[in-house]
């Protein structure tokens, strides 16, 4: 089977680096091969009222996430012109990825083991979630 999409995981992190540096070597010999990096701006459960006021602090985090996958894309000049950013918001960064790959057709993701999540005692490994929920390969990076 010939990886043709891979996805992957990035929030400036240096596991997210290292996924970085394996798929550019999975996809650079495939020149059919394209990759989409993505990052989860992690949003807290807010109601009505909190969420009105939340939106500025939103607004910065969308940008910064923008800032990061373009350095992100700088770390792959092999495969630049194959590959894609996407920023996507959501409560779990496990669950956003895991719905990303399953609408996206996506042959392989690939994750580092270790993010930045500050809160990572209390929501458990997104690379240990997303491996357990993929319905495709996951390639977790040390």
């Amino acid at each position: 089977m010939a990886i043709k999409k891979i996805l992957v995981a990035v929030d400036g992190s240096e596991g997210a680096d290292r996924a970085l540096e394996l798929a550019q070597e999975v996809a650079e010999p495939n020149a059919e091969a394209h990759v989409d990096l993505v990052y989860v701006v992690p949003i807290p459960l807010l109601d009505d009222n909190q969420a009105a006021n939340f939106k500025s602090i939103l607004d910065m985090m969308v940008a910064d996430g923008k800032d990061l996958l373009a350095e992100a894309k700088e770390k792959v000049p092999a495969i630049a012109d194959r590959t894609d950013t996407l920023i996507i918001t959501g409560t779990n960064p496990a669950t956003e990825i895991i719905k990303l790959i399953d609408k996206g057709g996506y042959d392989l993701m690939v994750i580092g083991s270790r993010g930045l999540s500050g809160i990572k005692a209390y929501l458990g490994s997104v690379s240990h979630k997303v491996l357990n929920g993929s319905k495709v390969s996951v390639l977790i990076a040390k």
